[in-house]
């Protein structure tokens, strides 16, 4: 098993979003690194920590919410290193074998983000877990708890002698959660991203199937145009799916898209479209489809009507918003 760093992060925001371009897609910045802390685990034990306070450049005045959540001062980023120079000491340090674990899923799309912008190796690191979800799968939350990491280290009345949102102070409270669970066995089960999206599209229950997956992909919009995620054939038959009256595609929340087709030997199918971004800079997408029953297909019709309707709706406020901006620069 590779070498496992529990690690925490804490960064600044800017009062105006930051974009970059990546592999020819424009990415938000998340957030700019100005600490990191991160402990080496053996056997649950800690034999080695590193921290680090970097000096912004992109955000370079401290956000007030982050001073107030951190502690942190102007004063204590002035005194840090550079990004890069904090990065590749980092790395150094972990080797570049290792494997991240974070509690939850934010540190690490930021941290390849900060690596892209500091001209470092953004592949890196190869394997990281969501601690989080390896605690919750050995210890379920029950209804109403919190999953913040000071809520759990209550609940497991775990003694609290430093303050939370420092970043060393969290790494080692993170390690200190996950020594009650067997942390070797929840990362040997832990799910590949394959397994978390065949999971979120084909869920328990359902009659979806043909699932079919695509890595990658830097552009999280490029579902809405590429043919070959967009046409599905026939689960029963392999047959092309013929698209519906428009080709219309309908929103589940933000990363499910779905929509109608149908086989001339078999009826209606629904398709189903679902993206991930585990890294913070690639898209994963996945498809399945599933026959449709009566009451399915009477769903979308309804739905893709409502659909319809709104975006008749959209179109007509935005051009009398274009045709009165039109009349007051006559004026």
């Amino acid at each position: 098993m590779a070498q496992l760093i529990v690690f925490d992060m804490e960064w600044n925001m800017g009062y105006a979003p930051k974009t970059f371009r990546y592999q020819g897609a424009e990415q938000t910045l998340r957030g700019e690194i100005i600490q990191i802390g991160a402990a080496k685990v053996e056997g649950g034990q800690i034999t080695d920590t590193f921290t680090a306070t970097m000096r912004p450049q992109i955000f370079p005045k401290l956000h007030h919410h982050v001073a107030k959540v951190t502690g942190l001062t102007q004063k204590d980023l002035a005194a840090g290193v550079p990004v890069a120079e904090g990065l590749r000491r980092f790395m150094d340090w972990c080797g570049p074998d290792a494997a991240l674990g974070e509690w939850g899923q934010d540190d690490v799309p930021v941290l390849k983000q900060n690596l892209v912008l500091a001209g470092l190796d953004e592949t890196w690191p190869h394997t990281w877990y969501d601690l989080q979800r390896a605690f919750l799968s050995q210890r379920p939350r029950a209804e109403g708890e919190s999953m913040t990491l000071e809520s759990v280290v209550d609940r497991l009345g775990i003694e609290k002698n430093e303050a939370f949102h420092d970043a060393l102070a969290d790494a080692v409270y993170t390690t200190r959660v996950c020594s009650f669970i067997d942390l070797e066995r929840a990362l040997a089960e832990y799910p590949s991203e394959e397994e978390q999206l065949r999971a979120l599209t084909c869920p328990d229950g359902s009659r979806r199937r043909d699932f079919t997956l695509w890595r990658g992909y830097a552009d999280g919009e490029v579902w809405l145009t590429d043919n070959e995620m967009r046409r599905a054939a026939c689960p029963e038959c392999g047959a092309p799916l013929v698209p519906n009256e428009g080709d219309w595609w309908l929103r589940k929340g933000n990363n499910s898209l779905y929509s109608m087709g149908c086989c001339p030997a078999h009826g209606p199918v629904l398709i189903w479209l679902r993206r991930m971004r585990c890294d913070g800079l690639h898209h994963t997408f996945a498809r399945a489809t599933e026959p449709a029953d009566e009451a399915q297909a009477a769903r979308w019709e309804k739905d893709k009507k409502a659909a319809i309707a709104r975006a008749k709706r959209r179109a007509e406020k935005e051009a009398a918003e274009a045709a009165e901006r039109v009349k007051n620069a006559g004026r």
